[in-house]
């Protein structure tokens, strides 16, 4: 087991999204990965899915992560990782590409954190916007479900549970869960009973697999003060929960280019870990950036990229009491400064990772 976790996502690779590779995305309309595959017809979707999955991360990508003092990577993986062929969609299979990763991580003495990252109706995604298009989170309220993403989490605990390189298994990756307004009306999401019934089902499930030293990883949805006494019982061994940290738009957009917001969105990342770490669990950072809100239309590039170095450095610092952090993410096709940790965090001297 890792004693302190330095590592990245791989976001884009198995789901596709647009702001990490908008060339696959081109002249189609689509916003995600379902309305490529509408746009493109099945056919031709795989044929350009495939491509990408053989190119956009490759050996030399692990390579030179592990240059930069990077440990582990969290790869987020959809509920078709083993393939499906059904009457809308019909999905390839990725696992033989995973199998990659976890040889490569091998070769450069890396880690790999599994994140089940879709789920049949969509789990929504709790660091948007509430009011986003795209927050729906009907996975509980689908037939089947519940039990195509268990079966995918066993699956994938089966194949990958006793591999050396395996850090462990987040069960979803950040559900929007429904919690009290006030006394009469719940906001919307899916039941906080659902995903905590969830949650037992799939550790009992995962344990078959793996050893005690893996970690079952589980999203603090946001709100990580709601999770006290759960799964505390002696059965449970390595749960870990998984907070998400952004500052960039709604109540947590900060202005880092002012001491106060910058001290504000520091403050906030202390506080939240400090919630996970109160409600019993030991603490990932599972997705960060350097992105934030520059309200000054004065900064220049550079003075852009002065700021966000002394935020990013900012937030590593902030880090100290959780088990590590997972940069969001590895690469993006445009290199976007804040997201594209080659270029985020490429700077930094690497006693800074350490």
């Amino acid at each position: 087991m890792l004693e302190r976790i330095r590592g990245v996502n791989l976001s884009g690779w198995f789901i596709p999204e647009p702001w990490v590779m908008p060339s696959l995305f081109a002249a189609t309309g689509a916003s995600n990965d379902a309305e490529l595959q509408q746009a493109l017809g099945a056919t031709v979707y795989n044929e350009h899915i495939r491509q990408h999955y053989e190119t956009f991360i490759s050996e030399d990508d692990f390579r030179r992560m592990a240059a930069v003092g990077l440990n582990a990577v969290r790869l987020p993986v959809p509920w078709y990782a083993f393939g499906s062929q059904g009457d809308a969609e019909v999905h390839i299979p990725v696992v033989d590409y995973i199998d990659r990763a976890f040889e490569w991580s091998e070769k450069y003495h890396m880690m790999v954190l599994l994140d089940l990252a879709t789920v049949p109706g969509g789990q929504g995604d709790s660091n948007d916007p509430a009011a986003a298009l795209h927050a729906a989170a009907d996975w509980h309220s689908s037939t089947n479900g519940r039990h195509i993403a268990l079966s995918t989490l066993e699956r994938l605990a089966a194949r990958y549970g006793s591999s050396d390189v395996l850090l462990g298994i987040e069960l979803l990756d950040s559900p929007i869960m429904s919690v009290r307004k006030n006394l009469f009306s719940m906001t919307e999401g899916i039941p906080s009973h659902y995903l905590r019934n969830f949650y037992r089902d799939a550790y009992e499930l995962l344990r078959a697999y793996m050893a005690p030293d893996k970690l079952v990883v589980f999203s603090a949805s946001g709100h990580p003060d709601a999770w006290k006494h759960f799964m505390r019982g002696k059965q449970y061994d390595g749960v870990c929960m998984d907070i998400h940290l952004y500052h960039y738009r709604d109540a947590n957009a900060q202005d880092i280019t002012s001491p106060h917001g910058l001290s504000r969105a520091i403050a906030r990342n202390r506080r939240l870990i400090d919630e996970g770490r109160h409600a019993g669990f030991p603490v990932i950072v599972g997705e960060w950036s350097g992105a934030a809100v520059f309200s000054n239309a004065s900064v220049t590039p550079e003075g852009r990229a002065a700021y966000e170095r002394v935020f990013i450095a900012n937030q590593m610092a902030s880090f100290a009491k959780a088990r590590g952090w997972f940069f969001q993410t590895w690469k993006t096709e445009r290199r976007i400064a804040a997201w594209d940790a080659r270029v985020a965090l490429g700077t930094l001297e690497r006693a800074m990772l350490d």
